[in-house]
């Protein structure tokens, strides 16, 4: 078998990079004669990380068909028509060069796997990580239903990553039983748990960007501190960017650069988000939650958002809570509970919820078995 890949990410930061980074070492440990190829934008870090298991790949920039709304215009489609050409022959070059048995496209963000493999006459499926309507970061430059009924003609099946992301497109893409929900490997590093001696702990793992909402933690925490000065916040995702900058700022002037340490991004964060007493996800959206399921595997009881993506996950007052999340107050109070509670029977719940859950093994498997249908 062999299995071409089509990455919109050079880096491996991203949720659908690391689900393809998983993906594919999943499969070469399943199946080792199993020849596995993939197309980057650029040689970078995901390149590099995924060439032992590859066979082969290649750089070609595909163009997007999703852009930031303020730049949704006609002189951005234009763009697009004047790029495509050019993408497509590179790819269905490499397409029938390489003559995979599927080829897959990683992203909802650009349609140039999907066309390059008709064109080849090569089986496409599409591996759905967004759902930009519902996010708002992204828009369609063709609009939602012309792009999604191009997803649909030109692919045999859409794997997506939860029931949340099925029950969205179920209405959108109408060929019987094309969708199928594909649970996703997320490896959590083994550590120790250190003893006794640091502060209350809670543990917020991510990329800093206001989807996120590293700032609503910061806002709950200063009300936490009035009455608990000694809880902290550990976020672990720090970066260079705007927001960033400003998250710094807030935290200065709420007086509270004693009780939040920030760790920038790191390969391996899992050894420092066992050390906190809690796990805490703030975004507003998100197709699959990867830190919620991160957060369980680290036996970290979890406060999430009460939303499809948090409620798939946690059952609340079990592995963890649930709470508004646009609602500081209202996540300062489940703080608070979950600071005066004894946790060691939700520490076992949260690592039962997802026992043999969300395995290499598993990923590999229900996507072997998809390749049979």
């Amino acid at each position: 078998m062999k299995i071409l890949f089509f990455s919109h990410g050079k880096r491996a930061n991203g949720g659908a990079e690391r689900c393809l980074l998983e993906l594919v070492k999943a499969l070469k440990q399943a199946r080792p004669e199993w020849e596995l190829y993939a197309t980057f934008p650029a040689d970078d870090e995901l390149s590099a990380m995924l060439r032992p298991y590859l066979s082969g790949c290649a750089f070609i920039r595909q163009p997007w068909w999703l852009v930031r709304p303020r730049k949704n215009n006609l002189l951005k489609r234009l763009l697009f028509r004047m790029k495509a050409g050019a993408a497509i022959r590179k790819t269905t070059n490499y397409i029938r060069r390489i003559a995979p048995d599927i080829a897959v496209t990683n992203t909802l963000a650009t349609p140039i796997g999907a066309i390059s493999s008709r064109a080849a006459g090569c089986r496409h499926w599409w591996f759905v990580h967004e759902i930009p309507e519902v996010a708002g970061n992204l828009a369609y430059l063709f609009g939602e239903r012309h792009s999604l009924e191009m997803v649909d003609r030109l692919s045999q099946k859409v794997l997506v990553p939860s029931a949340f992301t099925r029950d969205y497109y179920s209405s959108l893409i109408k060929g019987h039983g094309k969708i199928a929900i594909i649970n996703q490997s997320v490896n959590v590093t083994t550590a120790p748990r250190e003893a006794t001696g640091r502060p209350w702990t809670i543990g917020m793992l991510g990329n800093f960007e206001p989807n996120k909402g590293q700032h609503i933690a910061v806002q709950a925490l200063r009300l936490v501190v009035a009455s608990c000065p000694d809880t902290h916040l550990l976020l672990i995702g720090g970066n260079g960017s705007k927001y960033a900058h400003e998250l710094r700022a807030t935290i200065s002037a709420c007086g509270l650069d004693g009780n939040v340490t920030i760790i920038d991004r790191t390969p391996d964060p899992h050894p420092l988000l066992r050390q906190a007493d809690i796990g805490l996800v703030c975004s507003r959206f998100e197709t699959f939650g990867r830190v919620i399921v991160e957060c369980l595997k680290c036996g970290l009881p979890v406060l999430v958002p009460d939303a499809p993506f948090g409620r798939e996950l946690v059952d609340d007052g079990r592995n963890g809570l649930l709470f508004c999340r646009d609602d500081a107050a209202d996540l300062a109070e489940k703080m608070m509970m979950l600071r005066h509670r004894d946790l060691d029977e939700m520490r076992r719940n949260a690592l039962a919820s997802v026992e043999g859950r969300f395995t290499g093994q598993a990923f590999a498997n229900d996507f072997i078995s998809l390749t049979n249908d």
